[in-house]
């Protein structure tokens, strides 16, 4: 027999938060909480990555949710950003060269404003003075100079001709809207009648002399076209000038604002001539038509569009740099976009249609984005990457790049880009970037990782006690007393999994601060102690347990045959972790083990049937491995056996169950029973040794809650790895058992000592002669082995017809 084993105490079951070194009595007296906690190494990295200039020095945020990586970078960012300068502001305007391709103006911050409104009372100035100038008696006496001596020209060839016509029979003159010729007889007008009766030779002689007359008079109107043309050539070439003298000033005046910047001054220069070539849309709306000649008519509709600036960055109310976290990071949020009308079933936009991206509002600063969002948007992550490789900001139409409908669209010049990038996302994410895509590396040379844990210190226990007292101070809540912070500061330590850490998913510490204040508001006390924490940990649970109060019901009727009694051969209690989400909790799990004569070795018949996982797949080749290992030194094994997770129809992963599925095995072969009182959890390599495994505390209670609800009675325990003694942070429930005697937490350092525990046999010791002891656990199954491989090797003999040879002669 083995000896009786050691159960833990209650003090190595669980934390106790010594409030001792929390400098205050109450939230309320506590101090200001100073930067975040527990990143000293992400912080570090954030500092270099914002200091830290040149291409590719962006930086990527590695971090789970709630570890308070987007937080601690914004806030960090944003005190950057406020001692450096503001950047520059950046407009479209028309592109008088190339309608298709609208000019990027920048201007500095907050100047942008001022030269839209300078823009605008510049049109509005010249809708007055250019009908002015053109009012203007010394320009009307000009252009009426023109027209008079036109008309008089014009007049005198036309009174000429008229006299040439007369001397030769005819009347010229206009009948209703159209010139015509009329004959005469003697000076007086013949009518039709009177002509037909004229002598054909004389009707000949005036149709010859009439088409003498028109022939004349074509030349006479080439003439005065002519003369009709240079004159309003004249009078557009005045009226260009007399409007140019007019808006010139005007033009130069506002260019002397800008003596620095010559695409601003360029574009004034074309502004001038545009609006010269087009003055007409500065003249009145009603006017029915151009007196002045020249121009084209003025558009029906917005005649000044062309002239209006497209202001998209305006920094005027700006402070330091800026900072842009943009939520929705969209092919077209991030580089900007093109806003379209439909006509006539065509998509037409204009420069004024331009709308600002993320990287725009950010140039000069910074922007902040969320990971997983960019690779989750189409085209995102290529227009980000493209962007920040060729430096500049090309705003870009997916519909015409796609085809995706009949549009007019513009290409906008592109933006020289400035930006400091910073991303935020899981270690998955940021491993996959670095795996799969070859410009990650060169583009984001600076990681900022945030732990899931803080070390567990005096010092960290007080600024945990301080972030608790900043969320009230913050939201409100009620106060929390010394007990209550260290409540909290325990389920901290639970959540960490190590009792020497605390986590550092201040999310949901935050929610239990909350969830406690609410419970003791609702108890109508003015301070939250340790039973209110107790009850928020306690309410949260039962809002999630539904599923394990499901399994529990049905492992108690009976459905799920667990036992907690007793003992069977090749059967052992293993613990599972079950994941529902935003909630685990642990259950035992029947695993059994049957053996018999073969050579097909250890069948996994979760793997068999497609339901084991690739790690619980390796756990059993293992178990195999170290069979042979321990018992087949001198004999081979003529074994076939299976084991399997007893009513699990899922798929089966992991390989904390390997120690259990050992002991099952070897249970069978010894023919020695497994108390069913006792579970045990627990990984194992090929030498024996019991590693360590994750879900300690729900595995415990888990198995704890079965024994429990089929009733205690002092002999109930879990084994665990030695190596999982710091991971335990145990329920209040499970202690309190444990300290009265009532359920049994062990540790095992090694296979053996778990088999001593799980049998209550001594597993025994190869000695000199290199056999185990008589009696023993491992005696029991090595003879058995041996036996086994006996009759394999006589089933053999007989088979091929040939000499007996026993296991070990060789």
């Amino acid at each position: 027999m083995a000896k009786k084993p050691k159960s833990l105490t209650p003090k190595e079951l669980r934390y106790t938060c010594d409030v001792g070194c929390i400098p205050f009595k109450t939230t309320d007296d506590a101090p200001a909480l100073e930067g975040p906690l527990g990143q000293e190494r992400a912080l570090q990295s954030i500092d270099f990555g914002l200091k830290m200039r040149g291409p590719g020095f962006n930086l990527f945020t590695v971090g789970m949710p709630g570890s308070g990586r987007s937080s601690t970078v914004t806030t960090m960012v944003k005190e950057k950003a406020l001692s450096e300068e503001v950047p520059l502001d950046w407009a479209y305007v028309y592109n008088f060269e190339n309608a298709r391709s609208p000019v990027a103006l920048s201007f500095p911050p907050g100047q942008g404003r001022v030269f839209v409104r300078q823009i605008k009372e510049l049109i509005d100035r010249l809708k007055i003075d250019i009908p002015a100038a053109l009012e203007d008696r010394e320009f009307e006496n000009t252009r009426n100079h023109f027209l008079e001596q036109m008309s008089r020209e014009n007049a005198i060839e036309f009174e000429e001709f008229q006299q040439l016509a007369r001397q030769q029979n005819y009347s010229f003159e206009k009948v209703e809207s159209e010139f015509a010729f009329i004959p005469l007889k003697d000076g007086v007008r013949l009518k039709q009648e009177a002509f037909n009766e004229l002598p054909e030779e004389e009707r000949s002689l005036y149709s010859e002399t009439l088409r003498q007359l028109q022939k004349r008079f074509m030349d006479i109107s080439r003439v005065t076209g002519k003369r009709d043309t240079e004159t309003r050539k004249q009078l557009e070439k005045i009226t260009r000038e007399q409007v140019q003298k007019t808006a010139e000033p005007l033009i130069e005046l506002l260019m002397a604002d800008y003596p620095d910047n010559g695409k601003v001054q360029r574009h004034l220069e074309l502004l001038l001539g545009d609006m010269v070539d087009n003055f007409p849309q500065f003249l009145p709306a009603h006017a029915d038509q151009n007196p002045f000649g020249g121009g084209e008519p003025a558009p029906l509709e917005q005649p000044f569009s062309r002239y209006q600036v497209n202001l998209i960055v305006d920094m005027m109310a700006q402070e330091g740099a800026p900072v842009v976290e943009e939520n929705h990071p969209s092919f077209q949020n991030i580089i900007g976009r093109m806003e379209y009308a439909f006509q006539s079933g065509v998509a037409i936009t204009g420069y004024e249609q331009i709308q600002p991206g993320a990287l725009h509002l950010a140039n000069g600063g910074y922007l902040i984005l969320d990971a997983l969002e960019v690779l989750r948007s189409p085209f995102a992550w290529e227009a980000l990457k493209n962007s920040l490789m060729s430096g500049q900001i090309k705003i870009e139409d997916m519909g015409e790049q796609y085809k995706m409908f009949a549009a007019i669209t513009l290409k906008p010049e592109p933006i020289p880009l400035s930006v400091k990038i910073i991303l935020i996302g899981s270690p998955l994410i940021y491993h996959q970037l670095l795996a799969h895509e070859d410009d990650f590396k060169k583009l984001f040379k600076v990681k900022a990782e945030f732990g899931s844990t803080m070390k567990r210190t005096d010092d960290a226990v007080r600024d945990y006690s301080i972030f608790i007292a900043s969320l009230c101070h913050e939201e409100d809540l009620l106060p929390f007393d010394l007990s209550a912070m260290g409540a909290v500061i325990e389920q901290g330590v639970r959540m960490a999994e190590d009792q020497s850490r605390l986590t550092t998913s201040f999310y949901q510490v935050g929610d239990l601060v909350r969830e406690s204040s609410f419970w003791a508001g609702e108890e109508k006390a003015s301070t939250v102690s340790r039973p209110h924490v107790t009850r928020a940990i306690k309410e949260r649970k039962q809002r999630y347990n539904m599923v394990e109060e499901r399994i529990g019901e049905l492992i108690e009727e009976g459905t799920l045959m667990v036992q907690t009694k007793g003992q069977v051969v090749g059967q052992v209690n293993g613990l599972s972790v079950y994941t529902m989400g935003d909630y685990r909790f642990g259950k035992p799990t029947r695993i059994t083990a049957k053996v018999f004569l073969g050579k097909s070795g250890m069948v996994n018949i979760e793997r068999e049937v497609k339901l084991s996982g690739s790690i619980h797949n390796k756990g059993v080749l293992i178990v195999s491995s170290y069979l042979a290992m321990r018992y087949a030194q001198d004999f081979p094994l003529g074994l076939s056996s299976s084991v399997t997770f007893e009513q699990t129809y899922d798929e089966v992963d992991g390989d904390s169950a390997t120690a259990a599925e050992l002991i099952a095995l070897t249970s069978a072969l010894a023919e020695v029973p497994a108390f069913q009182n006792i579970a045990i959890t627990g990984s194992m390599d090929q030498h024996g040794r019991i590693q360590p495994i994750g879900g300690v505390n729900e595995k415990i209670e888990g198995f704890f809650a079965s024994c429990r609800d089929h009733g205690l009675d002092g002999d109930e325990g879990v084994v665990i790895p030695k190596a999982n003694m710091k991971n335990l942070m145990l329920s209040n429930e499970v202690v309190e058992a444990v300290e009265q005697g009532m359920f049994n937490i062990y540790t095992a350092e090694t296979i053996d000592q778990a088999i001593e525990i799980l049998t209550g046999t001594s597993a025994g010791a190869r000695g000199k002669n290199g056999k185990f002891p008589k009696g023993t656990f491992n005696r029991k199954v090595e003879d058995r082995l041996r036996k086994m491989a006996e009759k394999m090797a006589e089933q053999t003999k007989r088979s091929n017809g040939g000499g007996s040879e026993k296991p070990g002669d060789r």
